[in-house]
């Protein structure tokens, strides 16, 4: 008896001090501890993610999207829970990725390591279903063009951790890139997601381009087939209204796009990035010139040498043609090298520099992209004895597509430089922040000037060098441009490389849009009235249906009176 009562003792001792050491722990854990091990459980239950705005989409003037983003997931795996535990070849499968990766990730001494980035919806249901241990996800941003390659080189693109790298996304990516916040989700003993706060404020940003996505959709069209028909280096054509300055389309080819793995030597804009002699398209700068200088110099006659001309001991000029006795007009209609180089001694050499720096060459446009380049327009005291007649016909000067489509719409909307646009406005939260209005730089030549030049320039596509630029029932006015490169290695002119070129305007009467083609480097016929006004005048029938403009429904611009 003595026996039993002591055991009873004893249990009951031993549960009265277990029940005094729990007591003791419970009150050191909840009381006096309380604070450490509810963080300790806050951390293991809890985990802080960091949120960001969706990156602000870029649109074109009629709101059509050309960059946008949308959520998707990141699949990451801690490595301690899934060794071991994980089925490899099914969690393989379900991403797409060889076992032997996922096991080397999974045996990398980092606790949290990625398995794949940006995954579509499907293929994180399709693993969330599977419950693999170990195995979470977190959200990301993915770019996506749904234009393809549209506006490339304008555009631009992102890189993976969705900073811009080139164009409008990355001269704008401060603008465009999603305020970052942070968000708290909470975790069962299993490791899900129990609960997600979901309802943040998001703020949304956008850019509204000038261009308009159906003429870049045409001039990318006629691009391509150019690059087939012609194989040349590279093609470039700029879509321009003249009036405002904006640009509607600008495009080079060969292109890329955005959505795929992207060539580091593809990124540049040729249109703003490459400066070649421009040719016989500079014509315009003396042509202007002269008249601003000589009232009467339409009434004059010019001898043209019967097409070979010496200007001085080693240099001697050609044209095309053996032309004797033309006139102004008939002199810019044929393209007369010599014709303009007795022209340009006239003008004298620091009136056209002065005139060719106020069209805007030598210098920046101003545009809102990135990688612009000034081209190259030597002063005056740094030409040599025959520079001023040589740079009056597209020589020993260096110019950027954008810059000679901007000096034409000059002329096409009566005398005045425009700063070309890109931007049209930036929206926030869906509300219009900022409109950007057209710029006007200068004056460069005066409207009897312009509407003189204007119709000189209709001469060349109706009977001169651009004829097979003309459309019927709307007027064109245009100048082509053939130049040959230099080539550094021989230190001479290229026998076999040519820049070909056609810049114009229409309808003449009351254009609307101005235009550029540029075709670097083509191979066989290299004459810019076969190779590049054939490109113009498709281009220009594809943009006249799309706007529905004739020649017959536009009001003629009236001649301004004589000085």
């Amino acid at each position: 008896m003595k026996i039993i009562r002591f055991r009873i003792i004893t249990t009951f001792v031993f549960i009265f001090l277990g029940f005094i050491i729990i007591s003791f722990r419970l009150f050191q854990i909840q009381i006096v501890n309380y604070s450490f091990f509810s963080k300790k459980v806050s951390e293991q239950s809890k985990r802080v993610k960091r949120y960001q705005d969706l990156r602000g989409n870029i649109y074109d003037r009629n709101m059509r999207p050309l960059a946008t983003s949308m959520y998707v997931d990141s699949c990451y795996l801690e490595t301690r829970k899934a060794k071991g535990n994980i089925d490899v070849a099914s969690f393989s499968k379900c991403l797409d990725i060889p076992a032997s990766e996922i096991i080397s990730k999974i045996n990398q001494d980092n606790n949290i390591v990625l398995i794949k980035r940006k995954l579509l919806p499907e293929d994180v249901l399709k693993i969330k279903s599977k419950n693999f241990p170990g195995v979470y996800f977190e959200r990301e941003q993915l770019r996506y063009y749904p234009e393809n390659s549209l506006a490339n080189h304008v555009i631009g693109f992102v890189g993976t951790d969705n900073t811009g790298l080139s164009g409008v996304e990355y001269l704008f990516n401060d603008f465009l890139t999603g305020k970052s916040k942070k968000y708290v989700i909470t975790k069962d003993g299993k490791g899900r997601e129990i609960t997600f706060n979901d309802k943040l404020d998001e703020e949304t940003r956008s850019i509204e381009l000038t261009i308009d996505n159906r003429i870049q959709h045409i001039v990318e069209r006629e691009l391509r087939k150019a690059y087939s028909d012609n194989s040349p280096r590279v093609l470039t054509t700029i879509v321009q209204n003249p009036q405002t300055g904006e640009i509607l389309a600008m495009a080079s080819y060969p292109s890329f796009d955005p959505n795929e793995k992207i060539d580091p030597k593809m990124l540049k804009n040729p249109a703003i990035s490459e400066a070649y002699e421009p040719g016989s398209v500079f014509k315009i700068v003396a042509a202007a010139a002269a008249l601003e200088k000589y009232p009467t110099i339409l009434n004059e006659r010019f001898f043209c040498e019967n097409g070979s001309f010496k200007l001085a001991k080693d240099v001697t000029i050609h044209d095309h043609e053996k032309y004797g006795i033309l006139t102004f007009e008939q002199m810019l209609a044929y393209s007369s090298n010599i014709g303009f180089a007795k022209l340009a001694h006239r003008i004298g050499k620091n009136d056209l520099w002065q005139y060719s720096r106020s069209f805007g060459f030598g210098t920046p446009t101003g545009i809102e992209l990135t990688g612009e380049i000034n081209g190259r327009l030597m002063p005056p005291n740094k030409w040599s004895g025959i520079s001023c007649e040589i740079i009056s016909f597209g020589q020993e000067v260096f110019s950027t597509s954008l810059q000679i489509v901007n000096a034409f719409s000059a002329i096409a909307n009566g005398g005045i430089l425009m700063e070309p646009k890109i931007i049209k406005s930036f929206v926030c939260n869906n509300e219009e922040k900022q409109i950007f209005e057209p710029v006007k730089v200068r004056r460069v030549i005066s409207k009897e000037t312009a509407f003189i030049l204007k119709k000189m320039l209709e001469s060349v596509v109706d009977y001169g060098t651009g004829t097979q630029a003309k459309i019927e029932g709307v007027k064109i006015a245009g100048k082509t441009g053939t130049a040959q490169k230099y080539d550094r290695n021989i230190k001479r002119y290229s026998d076999s490389k040519y820049v070909s070129l056609f810049a114009g305007f229409l309808p003449a009467d009351n254009p609307k849009i101005t235009i550029l083609v540029v075709v670097d480097e083509p191979k066989g016929d290299y004459w810019a009235s076969s190779v590049a006004a054939p490109i113009f005048k498709r281009i220009s029938l594809g943009i006249l249906e799309y706007m529905n403009i004739s020649s017959t429904n536009q009001i003629a611009m009236a001649a301004p009176k004589p000085r």
